[in-house]
């Protein structure tokens, strides 16, 4: 059996919803939330391959933003990317 996460009450595999106190299901939010977060993900990832190409660009010619733009932004995208990925592979 099924037992509430917020009131530890008892589920029955086919409730979706906590008689007692009206929260979902475990079974049910892992059913609702399977499989969301990869397109985000994959956009993430493309973006910091381009911004890593735009640091490439700026480092060897003066055609782009600046080096020291192109640095920041692949690594914000960096972390956004591994934080991404860890939160895709948590929920599947």
């Amino acid at each position: 059996m099924l037992r509430c996460l917020s009131c530890n009450g008892i589920l029955a595999k086919n409730e979706t919803m906590c008689y007692t106190c009206g929260e979902a299901s475990p079974e049910h939010l892992k059913q609702k939330t399977k499989g969301q977060g990869k397109g985000f993900s994959t956009v993430v990832t493309i973006a910091f391959f381009a911004s890593l190409g735009f640091t490439g660009l700026s480092l060897l010619t003066s055609f782009g933003p600046p080096l020291s733009l192109s640095i920041a932004i692949s690594v914000v995208l960096l972390f956004v990317r591994s934080s991404a990925n860890q939160l895709t592979k948590n929920r599947s």
